[in-house]
């Protein structure tokens, strides 16, 4: 529940503001994790273009780490907290 309402507050600071939210730079850290996997059975052009396409994406997430530490704690919060209500959702399905 903390956790809901923490991605809730964090999600209703970031509204009017064009840059990405902490959150929304730790959805796309998540996404490159789990899509690396993936991309090891593509050919080396196909991966290079896969990390190409990752770092213009984050490319905005990075500039405002580089700029605010505080951020970066942030992406890191929400990350965990990503990755920890996954795994609850799946422990709650293998019951």
């Amino acid at each position: 529940m903390k956790q809901t309402i923490f991605i809730t507050t964090l999600l209703l600071l970031s509204c009017g503001n064009s840059s990405p939210s902490s959150c929304d730079c730790a959805e796309l850290a998540k996404d490159r994790i789990e899509g690396k996997m993936e991309s090891l059975t593509k050919t080396k052009s196909e991966q290079i273009a896969i990390a190409t396409n990752w770092e213009e994406k984050l490319k905005p997430c990075e500039q405002i780490i580089n700029e605010d530490k505080e951020f970066e704690k942030e992406v890191q919060d929400c990350l965990i907290m990503l990755f920890n209500a996954d795994n609850e959702k799946e422990l709650e399905e293998n019951k």
